[in-house]
């Protein structure tokens, strides 16, 4: 009786997905594993409690899909690029800082992508490395306007979120998605589908990523780690864990980041509710007990910004207490051809609807101030 070589695993959205047990060193790798650790959606899961998933359980997902799409009959592809394509998949989020791409917001120096290339080349996977720095065609799979990454997390964003924006034919796009010529194409079939999937990917934007208090809480959060940041400039007493210094100091190395996720970041924010610096602890205390802000999206509102800036600066430090920021919501990332047997055609050439798509300049625009100011 011949052994089962997979790995067997339930999934809320698969049911069932399989790792190849020649992959297991890798998913029981330090790297990966901390990746339970780190949220795939950071602050989202205080608006929508279940969005509290993580880049591990994601990351399987993506593994999942792309077997699919090199599995799907129209990836010509050998052996040795199918195993280095499903590590590709499975590893390119091992990067990434605790809270994922906030991380770096907080200290713009880092880059995941990088860091992930460098992880991976420390392992001696060269090959999946040069696929997730762009220098390969396959990463068009990965990364581009419809990829597994993107299909695997508006899926599964969706699900926990409680919301239905992100239901895709995900399985009838696997099955007609291929690089031919360098390029990433589709079958004519699927055209409606992919169409369908990226009016979703815009919804999911607004309605989720971009709500009103999940990006407050991103504003709060930057404003806690730029007030450290000015303490330890100026030599004020704050005991901060020495991994987050070396980010401060720009000196952090591979340990410093593999030392850190989001329970050890959020451990250090509950302290500093008790430091003896009042806007730290006050923004601190502000994160911990949902004490709010008001947020206001402009594009609804008519408010004379100045004046509202006036009458905080009365009573608050604007560099702390005050935003305006607009979010910009980028679709057409890079171009999707059409597959018509001996010639491809761009497919906002024969959609009107992506045609559309690619001549909108979207974004959401909000204002935040404390509550006790009247507008």
């Amino acid at each position: 009786m011949v052994k089962d070589s997979r790995i067997i695993i339930k999934d809320p959205l698969y049911k069932v997905l399989f790792v190849n047990s020649n992959h297991k060193k890798y998913l029981d790798s330090i790297e990966f594993q901390r990746l339970r650790y780190i949220k795939q959606t950071t602050f989202v899961d205080l608006v929508y409690p279940n969005a509290n998933h993580t880049r591990f359980s994601h990351s399987l997902g993506v593994y999942h899909l792309m077997k699919k799409v090199i599995d799907n009959k129209l990836m010509k592809i050998d052996s040795k690029n199918k195993q280095n394509l499903m590590l590709a998949a499975l590893l390119h989020d091992i990067g990434h800082g605790p809270f994922s791409h906030f991380w770096e917001q907080l200290f713009p120096h880092f880059d995941h992508e990088k860091t992930t290339q460098e992880i991976l080349k420390s392992k001696g996977l060269d090959e999946v490395a040069d696929i997730l720095s762009g220098n390969n065609p396959y990463y068009y799979l990965i990364s581009s306007t419809i990829d597994v990454d993107k299909l695997d997390y508006m899926a599964r964003d969706s699900y926990f979120a409680g919301v239905s924006y992100g239901v895709a034919e995900v399985d009838f796009i696997i099955d007609h998605i291929f690089i031919k010529n360098n390029k990433l194409v589709i079958k004519q079939s699927v055209v409606s589908s992919v169409e369908d999937l990226i009016t979703q990917r815009v919804n999911l934007f607004k309605t989720v990523y971009f709500h009103k208090f999940a990006i407050e809480y991103d504003f709060l959060f930057k404003r806690i780690f730029q007030r450290v940041k000015e303490l330890l400039d100026n030599g004020i007493d704050i005991e901060v864990n020495p991994h987050i210094i070396s980010f401060y100091n720009k000196t952090n190395t591979l340990k410093d980041l593999l030392a850190l996720n989001d329970v050890i970041v959020l451990s250090e924010v509950f302290k500093w509710v008790n430091h003896k610096d009042k806007v730290l602890s006050d923004l601190a205390s502000m994160f911990v007990n949902r004490k709010k802000f008001k947020v206001i999206n402009l594009k609804y509102s008519n408010i004379n910004l100045e004046k509202l800036k006036q009458k905080v600066s009365e009573k608050y430090d604007l560099n702390y207490y005050y935003c305006e920021q607009c979010f910009p919501i980028n679709i057409i990332q890079t171009p999707i051809y059409v597959d018509f047997g001996n010639n491809l055609k761009k497919l906002e050439d024969i959609s009107e609807l992506i045609k559309f798509y690619k001549t909108q300049n979207w974004n959401v625009k909000y204002v935040i101030f404390p509550k006790d100011i009247e507008i």
